[in-house]
C-alpha cells in the first residue's frame, strides 16, 4: 500500500475524497490482512503512519480497517527497539476494532548481526522472523 502521495487528513473531505484516498480504501478492502511495520519518532509512531490510519478509518462509521486482522512488527536503533511505537499503534488498532495479534511481539533492535553481508536477514534472526511471519499468517487465517 502507497502512502507517500496522500494528502494530510481533513475532515471536509470526507464527502468528496481524492482519488489517493479511494485507492487505499481499496487496497485495504480487497486485503485479507494488514501487518504494520513501523519505525519509532519520538516514541511513538510516524506522522505518516496515524494520516494513513485516519484515512482509512473516516467517516465515522466507515472504516475499512473494521474487523480486518492486525499484526505490527518494526525496527529501530534504539534499545526499546520500537516497543513504545508498536504499544501506540495496537491502541490505535484496538480503537478501530482489528483485531491484533499479541504473541510472539517482535521488536527488531538494528544492529549487527541483523543483516548478513549482502542484506539478507542474519541467521540468528531469520528463525526468530519466520516464528512470527508463521503465527501472523495464522492469525490472519483464524480472523480473515
Amino acid at each position: 500500500m502507497r502512502s507517500d502521495d496522500l494528502p494530510l487528513y481533513n475532515q471536509d473531505n470526507d464527502t468528496n475524497p481524492p482519488m489517493q484516498i479511494r485507492r487505499l480504501k481499496g487496497e485495504v478492502k480487497a486485503a485479507q490482512g494488514v501487518l504494520f511495520v513501523t519505525p519509532e519518532y519520538n516514541r511513538s509512531i510516524p506522522g505518516v503512519l496515524k494520516n494513513v490510519l485516519d484515512h482509512g478509518s473516516r467517516p465515522y462509521g466507515h472504516s475499512v480497517w473494521d474487523g480486518k486482522p492486525a499484526g505490527v512488527i518494526g525496527t529501530s536503533a534504539g534499545g526499546a527497539a520500537t516497543a513504545l511505537a508498536q504499544q501506540h499503534l495496537r491502541n490505535i488498532l484496538a480503537y478501530l476494532n482489528m483485531p491484533t495479534l499479541g504473541q510472539p511481539e517482535a521488536f527488531i533492535q538494528t544492529k549487527d548481526g541483523l543483516y548478513d553481508e549482502v542484506g539478507n536477514i542474519g541467521p540468528a534472526s531469520l528463525k526468530f522472523l519466520q516464528n512470527w511471519v508463521d503465527a501472523y499468517v495464522a492469525w490472519v487465517k483464524k480472523h480473515a
